[in-house]
């Protein structure tokens, strides 16, 4: 591999790594959480993996998946911190639309 990819893949890795004081602070601010939270969290982590190893460009949720995600969101007051590939007035406007369904 020529030295510019590997010194531009260093770059990028320190770029994208996470500073020690973080991972930390966040450890720290995980154990003054309930149980309930964390795992209702890393299910909606999940939740949007399974999205983007569905799709290679622009991932396209289901209804089924919008389902999951308004239902999740309901078990944790943390659900802001975990979304990623949707904007929180995006899951309140599902959440507005399946209100408005039942």
């Amino acid at each position: 591999m020529p030295k510019i990819l590997l010194w531009f893949q260093e770059r990028i890795k320190r770029w994208t790594k996470p500073t020690t004081s973080v991972l930390i602070i966040g450890a720290l601010s995980d154990l003054t959480r309930s149980r309930t939270d964390l795992v209702v969290e890393n299910a909606l982590l999940r939740q949007q993996l399974i999205v983007l190893n569905r799709q290679v460009k622009r991932p396209q949720l289901t209804n089924f998946d919008r389902f999951r995600l308004v239902f999740l969101s309901h078990f944790t007051k943390f659900w802001k911190q975990a979304l990623h590939i949707v904007q929180p007035d995006t899951l309140l406007r599902w959440h507005r639309e399946l209100f408005g369904m039942y």
